[in-house]
């Protein structure tokens, strides 16, 4: 590209400007007079071009291109008369250039009817000028491009309101103020607003009738624009292609007066034929236990109709068990096949089945801990997955191996075996058990699950302290048979900002060889989340754990319930909400209550201040009831700090003790991670 330029003298010769270079396929360009600040950039656009332009030899069509491309890079950085010179010297390139005088946005004059805020139509024609890294946000340089996009944007905001012959016209002062500012005009001429009138609608499946007319039925009055009909056309098909209508399509019809008011609209759906699943095909270059997996998970699929809800849970239930990094599920339509029928397209990633990891944490409650682990997540091919953890903290070690099957017998279900042995040695007492335990899992839907398991353990409670009504049975083992499920509406499992869930567990555990224990657990939990605004949220947490057949005295230390601790009443430390012998071991109870309050307000990204309250009791009594409590109750307040990472919150929770009794302090420190309830 040749071009012409005007020229400004040279510097003073008393005035050197500092030469900078760089050199790109053979090439040496030269470059005087440039701010320190803007030669990476620049130095990075030279580069290109050199490359680009795949000459050898140093040109004067080159350095005229060059000398053009460096004028337009200041050009756009605010710099509206700056100059840049070429010359040929000894095979290389020499620029030199002149910037002049910087021009940022002044003052700006609005005109017209403006029909929005004045800040608001500032922050869409300023947009492109304050988006860039560094830029000042009250008074940006001065780029026309950008000004003019700017302008553009100010026009779709307008007809996004429905002035749908609206203008937005920038008229700059023609020469700079004082300090390089030139100020701005921009006129507003909104025109006539149209308005959604009447909506009428048909075609739609019998089926889903009702909940596109509820869509619908929010258009009329709002604002008109042709996206808006186009979103709504978007959102009418996407429910149909959703429920299996996969050939479904939306056309609309209307008409614009040229004075404006309202815009009566017709929508037609031709849904087609709904789609039946053929079958499940997963990419060949799966591996064996991959497909299994697949062909189990989504085979409830195969005869239904295509229904995108369900298939979120296959798909969500597949990615779980840790063998997938990435899928995609596509519908296939079979051609001339009547009727209508698709097959299930699964293809993704597999991750790397083997993995040895290390971890080191701290907890208040088990101090420091430190753990490795092994998992392959496709064991011999099979879609097994073979995992051991071998883990230490304060309280002693805890190893285990578990095999989980996430198909058992190619079914929906998941079935896990797990043998771990444990050296619980803490307070004033050790306890050292073993146990095999088997679960079944179902994930029914998305918001619903259920487990039944079953195991058996054997345990043994050594100490030189506790009394035999302390401790509890000594030797004993225990077999357990039971059950649990979970309401599950949380926005997110691990960062909730909204919803709900509900969750129950019961179990019986049976005299097994003589060890005279025998009674059923009830645990009850549930919790509410609720954004007040984009920052701040309130959320709300409680449960009930009970155990019947049994006092405190005839149960096992550590199969008692227990209160206090970073998930209950954080004014008391893990498990010592309740009766506490003089060398400080808890001694639970058969019935534990937590109610907690929570507000929280995001000071920074991904960090929380918090406000809570919890208020709870500990029974030890022989209940009747799952819903037996003490009423003895303990209340705390207290504040805390939270940090978002993608696993859940480190939490630094410190709760005070409003009630306190003789032997207790005055509250606790918390550190863990993962919310309260």
């Amino acid at each position: 590209m040749l071009g012409v330029f005007l020229t400004t003298l040279l510097p003073a010769a008393e005035e050197i400007p500092q030469v900078q270079s760089i050199k790109e396929s053979g090439i040496t360009v030269s470059v005087s007079g440039a701010d320190a600040s803007a030669w990476d950039e620049l130095s990075q656009m030279l580069k290109d071009q050199l490359t680009l332009a795949g000459m050898a030899t140093a040109s004067e069509p080159l350095a005229d291109d060059l000398a053009f491309f460096s004028r337009q890079q200041y050009i756009r950085q605010g710099w509206p008369d700056a100059d840049v010179r070429w010359e040929l010297k000894d095979g290389s390139i020499f620029l030199t250039v002149v910037p002049g005088q910087q021009i940022v946005v002044g003052e700006i004059t609005w005109k017209g009817d403006l029909i929005l805020p004045q800040e608001e139509l500032r922050k869409f024609l300023l947009r492109p000028s304050i988006e860039k890294e560094g830029a000042d946000k009250s008074n940006p340089v001065w780029v026309d491009g950008d000004l003019q996009t700017g302008a553009g944007l100010v026009q779709r905001r307008l007809r996004a309101e429905g002035y749908l012959q609206s203008e937005a016209i920038l008229l700059p002062e023609p020469v700079p103020g004082p300090e390089g500012k030139r100020d701005l005009s921009l006129e507003v001429k909104p025109g006539p607003r149209f308005t959604f009138g009447s909506v009428e609608f048909s075609g739609a499946p019998p089926e889903l009738d009702k909940q596109m007319r509820a869509q619908i039925a929010q258009t009329p009055g709002e604002p008109f624009n042709e996206a808006r009909v186009q979103q709504l056309e978007g959102q009418l098909t996407s429910i149909a292609k959703q429920k299996g209508w996969l050939n479904a399509a939306t056309v609309s019809d209307y008409t614009l007066g040229k004075l404006g008011g309202t815009v009566d609209v017709k929508i037609l759906m031709e849904p087609g034929e709904r789609v039946r699943v053929a079958q499940v095909v997963p990419h060949e270059a799966f591996s064996r236990g991959s497909k299994r997996v697949l062909n189990a998970g989504f085979r409830e699929a195969e005869g239904k109709f295509y229904a995108a809800e369900d298939l979120d849970v296959m798909f969500k239930r597949a990615l779980d068990t840790g063998m997938f990094a990435r899928l995609d599920v596509e519908p296939q339509l079979l051609p001339g096949v009547t009727p209508a029928v698709a097959d299930l397209r699964i293809t993704g990633e597999e991750t790397k089945p083997k993995t040895l990891g290390l971890e080191v944490g701290f907890d208040t409650f088990l101090g420091p801990q430190a753990g490795i682990n092994y998992r392959n997540t496709n064991y011999r091919d099979t879609g097994d997955t073979l995992a051991a953890e071998l883990n230490w903290s304060t309280a002693g070690p805890l190893g285990s191996v578990k095999v989980i099957d996430p198909a058992i017998f190619n079914s929906k279900y998941s079935a896990t075996v797990q043998l771990a042995v444990e050296n619980f040695s803490l307070f004033e007492y050790s306890r050292y058990g073993s146990s095999l335990n088997l679960e079944l899992a179902r994930q029914v839907s998305k918001h619903y699950s259920y487990t039944v398991f079953a195991g058996v353990s054997a345990n043994t409670v050594s100490t030189d302290v506790l009394t035999d009504d302390e401790v509890g049975p000594d030797l004993y083992t225990l077999g357990t048979i039971g059950c649990s499920m979970m309401l599950y509406y949380r926005d997110s499992p691990v960062l909730p900002k909204k919803g709900w869930f509900v969750s129950a567990r019961m179990e019986s555990t049976l005299d097994v060889m003589g060890s005279n224990v025998s009674y059923i657990r009830t645990d009850l939990r549930g919790a509410f989340y609720q954004p007040i605004t984009k920052k701040f949220r309130f959320a709300a947490g409680a449960a009930l754990l009970n155990i019947q057949g049994a006092s405190a005295e005839e149960l096992p230390i550590d199969s008692r319930v227990f209160n206090g601790g970073p998930n209950s009443v954080r004014a008391f430390a893990e498990r010592e909400l309740g009766p506490v012998t003089s060398g400080g071991t808890p001694l639970g109870g058969t019935a534990a209550l937590t109610v907690s309050g929570e507000f929280s307000y995001e000071i920074y990204p991904n960090l929380e201040l918090a406000f809570f309250g919890d208020i709870g009791s500990l029974g030890r009594g022989s209940n009747s009831s799952a819903f037996d409590y003490s009423s003895d109750f303990r209340p705390a307040i207290g504040a805390g700090l939270r940090y978002k990472l993608p696993f859940g919150p480190i939490r630094i929770d410190y709760g005070h003790n409003l009630n306190q009794r003789e032997g207790e302090g005055s509250g606790m420190l918390h550190v863990t991670v993962g919310f309260a309830f």
